[in-house]
């Protein structure tokens, strides 16, 4: 009995301690727990179809390093359209059936359709060509209803509850996606040791789609209320003009377009190289990856004071420029010391990405207009995927027309790595500037 009454009061300080300032049993605090789990099991879908996995597909239909390039350019420049979904959604008062609906075609399309690919008895040319207009068609989809889920899920979850709340699920999601990378990794490496990689990849998307099904339910269990509306018909001219005399909001979002443009720089090159020139495991790369997972235990909750005694910004700004030096460090990782300096290096921009990724939970609504939000942040999704189709475009071309250069030993895309480094240094310095002008609210 004393036992029972020890794992009971153990079970009730955990609750307490996960639950305290953002769930209080009413509706709005259901919803945020629905809003946690499809976080969880989004998260875990984008990077089981996605990410190493997504590069390792790639290679494995015969893509080239400019093809590559290619797919990352297709995502990001097909997510531009995203400044036109308010033309769709504002004319719906309520959006959470077409929502569902519509997610439920992409990621179909996202998960079975081109897993499907590999298997289709084509060259590998034509394969790639299937391959690539999936990725741009389900992009395209997927932009014009994504603003949607951001403005619907903002309404049950006010700005008092925030740091905590976003404390927890960045803790939380960063630590459950670590563990299903590090599960997928086994899965391919297991099937890859054997002849059979493409049926490792073929597994993850089945239990990714089973995922799907659960995470179309959580959407609909989710409260929706009536969005609040004002001024003018929305129409192509206001979607281009009205953010632009948002001058506050217009730092908020410049702040994301550099910091987008910036890490987008290295694209799916750097896991290429890894697996195809260090030669290492998708095991490997995921037991690293595990490394964020006492990171975010253990430093969430610091960066969550940080947050609070400083604000979101300038915390971003600090994280960005000390996470800058990562890049340096990960040119230097090769075959010679690519067990001991890569995860050395990881757990250094773990430390640091744990800040940025806290702080651009909420950096989206910061001065945000309180009529027509999708309009904002459609906008707002534009200019980030804007600035990240300028990242891959140059990343690309870098490593397309430096494919012989090697300098000092290191090769194009460690070189590629070196660039990165000066080139977020200077975004930091210009965030700096960007938010001295912006008052939080």
């Amino acid at each position: 009995m004393t036992m029972r009454m020890r794992v009971s009061d153990l079970l009730k300080r955990c609750k307490s301690a996960l639950c305290d300032g953002w769930y209080f049993g009413d509706e709005e605090s259901k919803s945020r727990i629905c809003h946690l789990q499809f976080n969880y099991t989004n998260n875990i879908m984008a990077n089981l179809v996605g990410g190493n996995f997504f590069t390792g597909l790639m290679l494995l239909l015969g893509a080239d390093d400019g093809f590559i390039g290619l797919m990352s350019m297709f995502i990001f420049a097909a997510n531009c359209l995203q400044i036109l979904s308010p033309l769709v959604l504002e004319h719906f008062p309520q959006r959470k059936k077409l929502l569902i609906v519509v997610r439920l075609i992409v990621q179909f399309i996202n998960i079975v359709f081109i897993g499907c690919i590999p298997f289709f008895p084509l060259q590998s040319q034509a394969r790639l060509v299937i391959f690539g207009a999936s990725v741009l068609i389900l992009n395209v989809i997927n932009a014009l209803i994504s603003p949607g889920f951001s403005v619907w899920h903002i309404q049950f979850i006010p700005q008092r509850i925030r740091v905590k709340y976003f404390s927890l699920l960045s803790m939380t999601n960063g630590i459950i996606v670590a563990l299903f990378n590090l599960l997928g990794g086994y899965v391919v490496d297991h099937f890859k040791d054997i002849g059979l990689e493409v049926w490792g990849f073929a597994t993850l998307r089945i239990f990714a789609f089973l995922l799907l099904m659960y995470d179309l339910s959580l959407l609909a269990r989710m409260k929706e209320d009536p969005y609040e509306q004002s001024g003018p018909k929305i129409n192509l001219i206001n979607l281009l003009v009205r953010p632009f005399r948002e001058k506050t909001y217009l730092r908020t979002v410049g702040i994301a377009f550099l910091w987008s443009m910036m890490a987008n720089i290295p694209g799916s090159y750097y896991s290429v190289y890894l697996l195809r020139d260090v030669e290492v495991s998708y095991s490997f790369i995921n037991v690293v990856s595990m490394l964020n997972v006492p990171i975010l235990v253990l430093l969430t909750p610091v960066w969550s004071r940080f947050l609070r005694q400083y604000s979101w910004l300038k915390t971003c700004n600090v994280s960005i420029a000390l996470y800058a030096v990562h890049y340096l460090l990960l040119g230097l990782v090769n075959k010679g010391n690519y067990l001991w300096l890569y995860p050395s290096t990881l757990i250094y921009a773990y430390v640091l990405a744990t800040g940025i990724n806290l702080s651009f939970t909420n950096i989206p609504y910061i001065n945000i207009p309180k009529q027509n939000q999708t309009i904002y942040m459609g906008f707002y999704s534009t200019m980030c995927n804007l600035g990240a189709l300028l990242g891959v475009t140059f990343g690309r071309q870098f490593v397309t027309m430096t494919e012989e250069l090697t300098l000092l030993g290191a090769g194009n895309k460690q070189i590629l790595m070196y660039t990165v480094f000066v080139l977020m240094a200077r975004a930091a310095l210009a965030i700096f500037f960007l938010r001295r002008g912006v008052k939080e609210e």
